[in-house]
This record gives structure tokens, C-alpha cells and sequence, in this order.
């Protein structure tokens, strides 16, 4: 019979891998490196033009730059945000999480997947910015979950179609007739995740090989996501995870698979903490230049986070 691992030093094990892991991709020291780790990040008041009422100015007093309707928390009035959720006045999420919707800059009339959409925050996001006129359909794979988004589009009055299909099949189910697909992958969650929290469900579940297998899946669902969108249309992909198999990775095999595919550089001013993309990693050098990618160091304000986006050539083009 195997010996039980000791769960204390497991979770020390685990530190040490993650600060090592972190430390080779960013080029920061050991001391730096902990330093982020171990921030404390705040959660972001979002406000919702899709439902009318009254705000108090000093709850909108500390207003996000590179984020319309996005404002930091003034933390005495967190009971009054609390009740603006409540009522579908706003969304209370981590700013970061805005990210991948300004990235896919939804318009009106537009039809519009989002994958792996529960909870719901940027799918509330997109009809937001589309002034709740985007033909958006929500999908998860989890009935619990697809009627926790179904409750909270509706009370943030954001209209949207509902399936509730396993991702990596779904084209089976859609055709390709969507203008823009938002994939916010199911990762390892490494934005979530802090030094001061190391005994949290997210840090005991994490491993090397749990990203490893969680990068199939998001290359599984990526070429789904790539099948349902139409040529010419845009599809962003994003984690909330520092891990390069999950990022990076990603990004350049669908670029190797698929000739049709063009990143889009993500262009957000003002936005802190942006770091340069991975172009290597583990003595392997990645095919394409992928600068033109998101990546986000965690800060007190924003989870790390990555975004890419692609556009969709007709074949012609893709040939040239």
C-alpha cells in the first residue's frame, strides 16, 4: 500500500514548484516573486446599463481607466455595491475578468457564443457593451451552473439564448454561424490562487500534471470554438491561470493547426501589470511571435490573466 503523503508537506512541495514555475517564466527573483504571489487582490464593481437606478456618486468615485463602467470598490460602501448586484445594477468580479470582453469588443446585431459561459459575469459583459441587442447564446456543461447564469442574465436584464451541450462536441450541435465566440477556458486557476492561501481547495487541487491535462482540454475546445465561428469573425480565448502550457502553448498550437487563424494584437491603454507574452518554455521555443497576446502579472486590482485573440480569414487570404 502507498504512504499517504504528509498533506503539510505536499502543500510546501507545491509552493516551491509554483514560485520555481513562476520565477522561470517571468525572469524575477525569488524575493519579487513572492512578493506577487502573496498579494491580496480586491474584487471591482462593474455597472450594469442594462438595468436603471439611482447610484451615489461616491460609490462610482474611484473609476478603472482602461474599463468603462469599471470601478474599484470604496471598501466602506460594500454593503451598498452588495445591494446594486443584488438588483442588477452591477456585477461585483475581479477586474481582470473584464479583459476578454473589451478584447471581443461585442457590437449589436452580432451573433455571439460564449462557450463555458456560468457564472455569467462577461456574458452580462457582452450584452452590456452591445446594449443588450447581441444575438448571445450562453453555454455550460453543468445544469446547476446553467441555471445559476440563467438567474443572473436575468437579473441583470441581459437577454441570451441557453444550451447546455459538453464544449468539446458542440459543433456538432451548431453550425458555423457565429460572429464572435468567447472561450474562457476551464484552468488551473493560478490568478485565483495566492502564497497566504496555500491550504485553499484551488492550491491542494493544483499539480503540473493537472495543467498538463487541463492544456488537452483547452486544445479540444479552442478547435471547437474555431469550428462554430464564421470566416471573418473574431474569437477570443482567455484563463485566469500564469501557466504557459495554458496559455501561450494554446495559442500557437491552433495557430500550427489551423491556417486560417491570425492573432489580433489586444491593444487595452492604461491597463497595469502587462507583461511581455512566453515565447519559450522548458527549452522549447514556440512556432509563432504571439506578442500581440495579453499577459497579466497578478496586482491588488487584477488576478493574472491571459487573453488572445483571433480573427478568421477567408481561405484566400489564409493561402497568401
Amino acid at each position: 500500500m502507498a504512504k499517504r503523503k504528509d498533506p503539510v508537506q505536499e502543500r510546501q512541495r507545491k509552493r516551491e514548484l509554483w514560485i520555481d514555475r513562476t520565477m522561470q517564466w517571468s525572469g524575477l527573483s525569488r524575493a519579487e516573486v513572492e512578493t506577487m504571489l502573496a498579494q491580496t487582490r480586491t474584487q471591482s464593481f462593474r455597472l450594469n446599463p442594462l438595468v436603471d437606478g439611482e447610484v451615489t456618486p461616491e460609490l462610482l468615485s474611484c473609476q478603472v481607466a482602461w474599463c468603462p463602467d469599471g470601478y474599484e470598490i470604496v471598501p466602506e460602501h460594500i454593503a451598498d455595491y452588495q445591494h446594486l448586484a443584488d438588483i442588477g445594477r452591477g456585477y461585483i468580479q475581479n477586474a481582470a475578468s473584464w479583459l476578454p470582453v473589451l478584447a471581443l469588443a461585442p457590437e449589436a446585431g452580432e451573433r455571439i457564443l460564449d462557450l463555458c459561459a456560468a457564472p455569467g459575469g462577461k456574458s452580462s459583459h457582452i450584452q452590456a457593451l452591445a446594449n443588450g441587442q447581441a444575438n448571445l447564446v450562453c453555454n455550460d456543461n453543468s445544469k446547476p451552473r446553467l441555471m445559476k447564469l440563467q438567474a443572473n442574465l436575468k437579473r441583470l436584464n441581459a437577454p441570451a439564448e441557453f444550451t447546455l451541450a459538453d464544449a468539446r462536441h458542440i459543433s456538432r450541435r451548431q453550425p458555423e454561424v457565429f460572429d464572435k465566440v468567447l472561450l474562457d477556458a476551464p484552468c488551473s486557476g493560478e490568478g485565483l490562487m495566492s502564497l497566504n492561501l496555500s491550504d485553499a481547495p484551488l492550491f491542494d487541487s493544483w499539480s503540473v500534471a493537472h495543467i498538463r491535462r487541463l492544456s488537452d482540454l483547452q486544445k479540444r475546445l479552442i478547435l471547437e470554438a474555431w469550428r462554430l465561428l464564421k470566416p471573418g469573425g473574431t474569437l477570443v480565448y482567455s484563463t485566469c491561470t500564469m501557466a504557459p502550457e495554458e496559455n501561450e502553448s494554446v495559442v500557437d498550437w491552433l495557430l500550427r493547426r489551423q491556417p486560417d487563424a491570425r492573432l489580433v494584437p489586444i491593444d487595452i491603454t492604461l491597463l497595469p501589470h502587462r507583461v511581455p507574452v512566453v515565447q519559450s518554455w522548458n527549452d522549447r521555443r514556440l512556432t509563432h511571435d504571439l506578442s500581440g497576446c495579453l499577459r497579466l502579472m497578478p496586482g491588488v486590482l487584477t488576478e493574472a490573466f491571459f487573453v488572445a485573440a483571433f480573427r478568421k480569414t477567408p481561405l484566400a487570404e489564409s493561402m497568401v
